[in-house]
This record gives structure tokens, sequence and C-alpha cells, in this order.
């Protein structure tokens, strides 16, 4: 008769694992694995085992009732190796005093996790090991809710570097009123040589001092003998910083004094930082939550032109000590009517502004709203005998000096067709003078001047920063921290890289690895059907923890 010598050692175990592998453990070595396990509730057979077979029935020597509270089993077939082998506890059966039949399945990640080699693989989901925002922009598809509306700068267009006012009504004319003095350069009030934009133009243009001094500077030209009001083509309002400071007097009686325009305007460069919270309050603990969709700067114009930028496509800068995605940005001006004007990013999309200022940085930008035409009036009756009164005179004197020559001359003879056609042409001239009385002041330019975006904002372009509201916020913070990003790369996955749970999802995993192939097709399994592998026992489930990168 053979005797059969014990060669196992068996233990059954309390762990928090489940035989559904949602959730694993890692461990650095098999040593620090076993020191795990051996430290846990356990409940020894003696040392009668003989040969346990893989996914097996055993016979335990215990009741029932001792044997229903654990739910795992360690083994090792001394006799052949010193391997530990992990299962889980399926099915428990009583089978007489004393003896219980205990079946088992493998636990093929803690059995054979050191013996895996992986290979690169379609990795659908995962906690990346670098969360830097900005970095991961492969969409979620999830459900986000509406947006908030944060107001980051009401930013004016313009700055200030003329007294008196932010907008001045500039002026473009044929000609200058006969008793303008010190027009400066080249007899103008101008800048650049007659350029506008880069575009030569031959009008004159200046800006008034004052509202009242537009209001004078008319008058000077209803009143001016040497040039008329039509000499006068467009009034429309500009902003102080297209102003040049050259200043020129337009007359000493009024004490006003007009201003040289720019040939265009280009400001300073402007920086603003993105936030580091959405909503304005909620600090996202995945910073995947601080990038499109979930967040994004709203630019708009307020006159039906808005545009959307993405804070990733901004670099990162350092600014007073604050590292974040920085949007620097400047603004221009041609002062033409009605003004053509942008604001324009400078290192949209990783594009550096360089010297020699190509074309692209214009694209990512917006238009300012146009600024309306203003609407004046001339004096039509005072303008006309400014330029005709002393011919008026010297017409009825000739007339009336006619008449007496033509009696003097002709002794009677012809008096009456003399006298007649010296009589029409003075009633002709008075009936100009008539005519001119009573027509009424001339309307110019654009009598529909009221603009609604002008009058409250002065055209100026507003930031935004949309976010989802909080509550999504944490509602998608709490999933990003269980289940990572979707990623959608071919890539070694990241089982560990967190202080204490990874999570990854593969699609056709390959893993390559010398061990029973049942085993390794579950264990394949386990990755395409998403895993969240735990570092820590301790921590073991628990999702409220620090879950940081290391």
């Amino acid at each position: 008769m053979a005797v059969i010598t014990p060669n196992t050692d068996l233990y059954l175990l309390k762990v928090p694992l489940e035989i559904d592998d949602i959730n694993q453990l890692t461990f650095a070595n098999a040593t620090a694995q076993f020191n795990y396990f051996n430290s846990l509730p356990k409940l020894s057979g003696g040392d009668d085992f003989t040969y346990q077979r893989k996914d097996g029935t055993i016979r335990f020597p215990a009741q029932y009732d001792d044997v229903i509270q654990y739910n795992y089993v360690m083994y090792r077939n001394t006799e052949y190796s010193d391997k530990w082998f992990y299962a889980y506890i399926e099915g428990i059966e009583y089978l007489s005093d004393g003896v219980t039949a205990i079946s088992i399945k493998t636990d093929v990640w803690q059995t054979w996790q050191f013996d895996l080699n992986f290979k690169p693989v379609f990795v659908e989901r995962e906690h990346v090991n670098d969360d830097t925002p900005g970095i991961h922009t492969v969409p979620e598809n999830l459900e986000i809710g509406e947006y908030e509306i944060v107001d980051l700068r009401n930013s004016p267009m313009w700055e200030t570097n003329v007294p008196s006012t932010d907008w001045l009504p500039c002026f473009c004319v044929t000609k200058f009123p006969s008793n303008v003095n010190n027009l400066g350069d080249n007899g103008e009030v101008q800048g650049s040589n007659g350029l506008i934009g880069g575009v030569f133009n031959s009008l004159h243009f200046f800006a008034a001092q004052t509202i009242a001094a537009a209001r004078h500077i008319i008058d000077i030209y209803d009143n001016d003998s040497g040039v008329t009001s039509d000499a006068i083509k467009n009034i429309y309002m500009v902003p102080s910083c297209c102003v040049d400071v050259r200043q020129t007097n337009v007359t000493t009686t009024g004490g006003y004094s007009m201003f040289g325009i720019k040939n265009y305007y280009e400001s300073e460069l402007y920086q603003l930082q993105q936030p580091q919270v959405l909503a304005g309050e909620y600090h996202p603990i995945n910073k995947k939550l601080l990038s499109y969709p979930f967040s994004y700067f709203y630019v708009t114009n307020k006159c039906g032109e808005d545009v959307t930028f993405h804070y990733e496509d901004f670099p990162f800068e350092t600014i007073s000590g604050t590292t974040a995605r920085t949007i620097s940005y400047k603004k221009g001006i041609v002062p033409s009517a009605s003004l053509s004007a942008k604001l324009y990013f400078t290192n949209y999309k990783d594009y550096a502004e360089s010297s020699s200022y190509g074309t692209k940085m214009y694209n990512y930008g917006i238009n300012y709203g146009k600024v309306p035409v203003c609407a004046w009036t001339t004096d039509y009756y005072t303008n006309w005998l400014t330029q005709n009164g002393v011919n008026v005179g010297l017409s009825i004197a000739s007339s009336v000096a006619n008449m007496g020559i033509a009696t003097l001359t002709t002794g009677g003879v012809g008096l009456a067709t003399s006298a007649v056609s010296s009589a029409f042409s003075i009633a002709n001239t008075l009936a100009e003078v008539h005519k001119a009385a009573v027509t009424p002041p001339q309307a110019h330019g654009d009598i529909n001047t009221g603009d609604f975006n002008y009058a409250f904002v002065r055209n100026s372009i507003s930031f935004y920063e949309m976010s989802i509201r909080p509550e999504m916020a944490q509602i998608i913070d709490s999933y990003f921290s269980m289940y990572g990003y979707r990623v959608n790369s071919v890539k070694l996955p990241n089982i560990t890289g967190r202080r204490n749970w990874n999570y990854v999802k593969t699609i056709g995993c390959y893993i390559d690895a010398d061990i029973p192939q049942d085993d390794l097709n579950e264990i394949k399994g386990l990755f395409d059907r998403g895993i969240t592998f735990w570092h820590n026992p301790a921590t073991f489930a628990d999702y409220s923890q620090n879950n940081d990168i290391i």
C-alpha cells in the first residue's frame, strides 16, 4: 500500500478582494505580496494536505460553520516549488462533522502578476501620469449640462493719452479754415505724411479738443470767406489713442485746439492668465476639467461677433510667480471713417509673435464694432452770405450805376430798357439773398447716429470664462478620479503611477507570459473589461484618499 506524504501548505483567508476582479491589489514583489496575505486573519488546516490541484476541491478538516467566514485560499505544493498560489473560494459544502468541501478558482492576477511581460496595446482609459492642464483633450462624450459665465475682463478698447475725453470728434476735410495757424509738419494736422493705415489719403484729418470745439470748428467753416462748410466731408469719433500729441490752434478767439491723427495705432502687449477654478468657485482635482469642453475662453464684441478659444492652445508662462496658460493679445486700429479695429492674440496655438509681423497672429482675433458716423449741420445762409456778401453789394451798386449811366448817355432814349434790365438784376440778386436766408441749416453725415454698443460700452471687447456648473464639475471630477481619462492611444498601460489606485481599460490586450493559456486569457479579459489596481491595502477601495501622481 502506497504511503501519501503531506506536501502542501494551505490557509483559508479573509481578504477584501472579490471574485469579480473589478478591483485588485498590486505589490512591489512576491515577498511583499506573501507578507500581506500571511498577515490576514486565516485558518490553517494543519499538515495533512497532499498536492493541491489548481481550481479543484479541498477537503478541509473543519466544521462548515467555521469555514463559511473565509473567502480566499493561499497554498503551495512544497515538494515541487516554493510558489504560492492564490484562489477565491467559489463554494462551500458540508460533507460531515469536521470535514467541509471547498471549491476554489484561481486568482489569476495575484498568482501570476510577477510573471507578466506587458506590450504596447490600445489603451482606451487610464489614470495618466502627467496631468498638466491642456495636454489631454480626447473627447469624453459626457453630459456636461449648462455653462456658467465668469467675466474675466471687460477690457476697454483704448487707453487715454489726450486730456478731456477718451473719444474725440475727428474731421475729414478737403481744406483748412483760413485762420488755422501752426499746422505742424508739412503743413498738415495729420500723421505719417498723409497715410491712413498705410494708404495714401490727400484729405486732411484732425480731431477736435472737445464736443464744444467741434461745434465751434463748424461755425468757423460757416463764417470763413476763404472756404465753405462743404469742405467738411466727414465727422466721426476716434479714440484718444489715435490722436497725435501735436496740437495746432484752430482759432485764437475760441481758444480751442485740434490734434493730428496717427497713421495707425497698435497697443502694448496685454496678458491674462487662465483661472484655475471653474465657475469662480470649484477647484478641480483632475486638470482635464480646465480644458475644452469643460472650460473655454469666450470673446465677444457685443455686436454680433463672438469667438471661442481653447485655453489649451495658449502656452504656459509665469507672471508674478504664477505659472498658467497665458493669453497674450494686442489691439490695433486704423483711424479711418467708422474705424477699422481688431483685438488679436499673439501666442495662440503656440505661435510666437516675430519681429517680422507675420500674418498668422492676426488670424486669431476679433473685430471691434464699427463706430457711428456723426451728424452735423451747417448754416446755409451764413455760409452763402460769407461767400457772396461782397459780390451782392457790388452787384446791386453796379445795377444802380448802370441805370444812371443809361439815362445820361441816352437822354431818355432807351431809359426804359436799361432801367428794366438793371431792376431785374437787382431783383434776382435780392431773390438769391432771400432764398439763402430762408434755407434751413443743412444736415450732413448719418442722421442714424445712435448705436447701443458705442453708447453703453464704447466699443469694448469682453472676455468670459465659460465653464460647466460646479455641480456637474464635481460629478465629472469624481468620474475621472475613479476611471481616469479617455486616452485612445497605443502604449504600455499605466498599472502604477498614482499614490493609491490606477484604473486601466484596454481593447485587444496583449501580454507575453509563460503561464497557462486559460489564465493568461483571463488576465487579458480583466484589462479589456477595465480594472482598478490598488497599491496600498490599507486604503483599498477608498476613493476619498489622495491619488496624486507619484
